[in-house]
């Protein structure tokens, strides 16, 4: 009986050891998924690319590619979803590199045989890939572009601007559209349509946010004015908490929140900056110590991008006026959206429906 018992003992505590190394090894090691996207107005500048081997071109830099589009695809000859997503990256290099377009394939390898220059050039011969490749075998621009799997697709505008990340296989049209959307651009990042019509979009925008947050002070303000401040002007705006949460993507913890079991009529606006989110209607009670609501506003109050870290792939929510961090949504909510838009509360500020 004692040797069965020890016998158990053993095999559980080699079970555990197993997952433990397979949680690190999912958390530590980049990633091929499938099935995630998000797209940006809050447009950060992109990083230079490392300097590496070059491939069907001489070394390019983004910044002699202004005035361009450029599409960076993240890829390694050895990923199976890299090489599905290879016949529609080289249709869209055909179909738009003389209307503006530049592709260039970052082959950030996985194993040390992918690093080989040789094997590289073989592979890029063998997919029949004309458009520049240049390799990361260090994983520099990986880092930079703070990528986390295979096949990864950004593009930049014609100012040098990160304006979508697209992670994984699919959603092929609407990279194509962005693609078109960002070519149809000025240089100056604005289509004559857009110009023309700005004013006339953004208002009907801006009177929903002043009537949900009451018309508080910066509440009322439009999605397209912008706010950009910098780390330091944050901390001082911010208490401790809210820039960790806000500013560095923290999150607080279950049931220490204000709002997870706050139940008034009103509105709940960024705590950054002002911008009307969230109201008392689609609140409901989800039970994960967070504040949860079946749908923003207006999904231009929001925007989405893909969270990788921890292992896993989340859809992170954040502030479409200044870019803070929210929370995440998730697709167990109740109906009739069937989402759950998991806040956080020091990311929410209250206002009471007058």
């Amino acid at each position: 009986m004692k040797q069965k018992i020890i016998l158990v003992m053993s095999l559980l505590t080699v079970s555990v050891m197993l997952a433990l190394v397979t949680f690190l090894y999912a958390a530590l090691r980049p990633r091929a998924l499938s099935s995630s996207f998000g797209i940006t107005d809050n447009a950060p500048r992109a990083p230079e690319l490392a300097a590496g081997s070059w491939l069907n071109s001489d070394p390019l830099t983004l910044k002699g590619l202004r005035g361009r589009v450029v599409l960076l695809e993240f890829w390694t000859y050895g990923c199976y979803n890299c090489t599905n997503t290879l016949p529609t990256v080289k249709r869209w290099d055909e179909r738009y590199r003389e209307r503006g377009l530049t592709i260039i394939g970052v082959h950030s390898p996985e194993f040390d045989s992918e690093k080989q220059i040789e094997n590289v050039r073989r592979q890029v011969r063998s997919h029949g890939i004309r458009y520049p490749v240049v390799t990361d075998n260090e994983h520099t621009t990986w880092r930079a572009y703070d990528v986390g799997a295979w096949p990864t697709l950004i593009l930049l505008d014609k100012q040098g601007r990160i304006r979508y990340t697209r992670v994984g296989e699919g959603k092929y049209d609407q990279t194509e559209n962005v693609i078109k959307t960002l070519l149809a651009e000025q240089a100056d990042g604005a289509t004559e349509q857009t110009k023309a019509g700005a004013n006339s979009i953004n208002e009907p925008l801006a009177a929903v946010a002043r009537a949900s947050a009451g018309g508080g002070k910066g509440a009322g303000a439009g999605v397209s004015e912008k706010v950009i401040k910098t780390d330091e002007e944050w901390r001082q705006a911010l208490t401790p908490e809210q820039f960790h949460v806000l500013r560095e993507k923290g999150t607080e913890r279950a049931f220490t929140g204000a709002y997870w079991d706050h139940h008034e009529a009103g509105g709940y606006t960024c705590a950054a900056c002002g911008l009307a989110l969230f109201n008392s209607e689609a609140k409901f009670d989800s039970s994960t110590g967070w504040p949860s609501f079946r749908e923003p506003i207006s999904q231009h109050s929001i925007e989405t991008e893909t969270d990788v870290s921890y292992g896993m792939a989340r859809t992170e929510v954040l502030c479409r006026r200044c870019g803070s961090h929210l929370g995440h949504v998730f697709d167990d909510g109740p109906a009739p959206t069937g989402l759950r838009y998991c806040i956080n509360s020091v990311s929410l500020k209250f206002v009471k429906q007058s």
